[in-house]
């Protein structure tokens, strides 16, 4: 089969307590709300990158301080990331 004895009686009472479902791996991974960029500053970075597409991170970063919005220009790459807009 595989499998140690120890990983198929864990995978037995998985099963028996929790049904399939309590076999699937969990996250045990909370999330750090902390590290969020707020939804204004989100907002105003995707728009400005779908207006101004090639200008490069630092680029968008000093223009959008100029408007108000302060971000850095790796947050900014963080959050086109995010909002699948880029990759890193």
């Amino acid at each position: 089969m595989g499998l140690s004895r120890d990983t198929f009686y864990r995978y037995q009472t998985a099963l028996e307590t929790g049904g399939v479902d309590a076999l699937f791996e969990h996250s045990r991974r909370k999330p750090n709300i902390k590290n969020r960029i707020d939804e204004q500053t989100e907002a105003a970075v995707v728009a400005y990158a779908v207006a101004y597409p090639a200008h490069g991170q630092h680029r968008t970063s000093n223009e959008l301080r100029l408007r108000g919005v302060f971000i850095s220009g790796s947050g900014r790459a963080l959050c086109l990331v995010t909002s699948w807009l880029g990759k890193f």
